[in-house]
């Protein structure tokens, strides 16, 4: 447990030190937000709700996304590349307590991403709702991120192509997940797509709980279906990296 919780917390003074984590991960969310808040205007209304409140969940799931699929997989291959996961192999620290040390972090980061981005349009835009809406749509987007976790771990195996590959599947994800444009906007084709983009079905239940209706438990069942599937492929290609013989 200690050796767990020491690599926890080592990973998130790393993270602190991190200025792409600052920039891009936690700067382009709340960049997003103001720029496209000032284009539409914080009074125009859509599904059920107004559009400051809307697009605020929007780059909430945006940064979490990021976070996940992209610093997080740029972070487990430079570890493996760099041969820190052999090392730690040596020491007491288990394979399982590193993967939930990861987990852990991860966890804790997206954390800090929702309050920041919740934050700012508390008193930027005035959003406003009840206290207990605000926890429920923070626990979701929370909890509702291990899926895109999963995936950084796949995209994290990819080695030398993790950077690339993780930053075009944060951005495809985002813009065909309606994180960008709100699906309702987009052509018939488009939006018929967005319903199957694990972002949408991570954003949809949150956009729905701040109009006042109930979870689509549709979005759930889907989302833990990408989950089963990136933890699957995750450990078939991490067993055949593993064993590969080194050159």
């Amino acid at each position: 447990m200690k050796p767990m919780l020491a690599l926890w917390k080592g990973e998130l003074l790393r993270t602190a030190r991190d200025r792409r984590f600052f920039t891009l991960t936690l700067g382009m969310p709340i960049a997003f937000y103001f720029i496209f808040i000032n284009q539409v205007g914080t009074n125009v209304q859509i599904a059920g709700t107004f559009w400051s409140e809307y697009f605020m969940v929007s780059m909430a799931a945006f940064g979490v996304v990021g976070s996940s699929v992209n610093t997080l997989a740029v972070r487990l291959a430079t570890e493996r590349k760099s041969g820190w996961v052999r090392f730690l192999r040596t020491t007491p620290l288990s394979s399982v307590g590193y993967t939930v040390a990861k987990i852990l972090t991860q966890l804790t980061l997206s954390l800090l991403i929702i309050l920041v981005v919740f934050i700012v349009a508390r008193f930027s835009q005035h959003v406003t709702m009840p206290s207990v809406r605000w926890v429920e749509i923070l626990l979701w987007l929370w909890l509702g991120s291990l899926p895109f976790a999963a995936l950084g771990v796949l995209i994290g195996l990819a080695g030398n192509a993790a950077q690339v590959l993780g930053t075009l599947v944060y951005l495809v994800l985002s813009m065909l997940g309606g994180l960008w444009t709100p699906v309702q906007a987009l052509p018939t084709t488009m939006r018929e797509i967005a319903t199957w983009m694990p972002t949408y079905r991570f954003a949809q239940p949150a956009w729905e709980l701040l109009a006042g209706r109930p979870i689509s438990f549709v979005s759930i069942a889907i989302l833990c279906g990408y989950t089963v599937l990136f933890v699957l492929v995750a450990a078939w290609i991490g067993r055949k990296v593993d064993t590969r013989p080194e050159i």
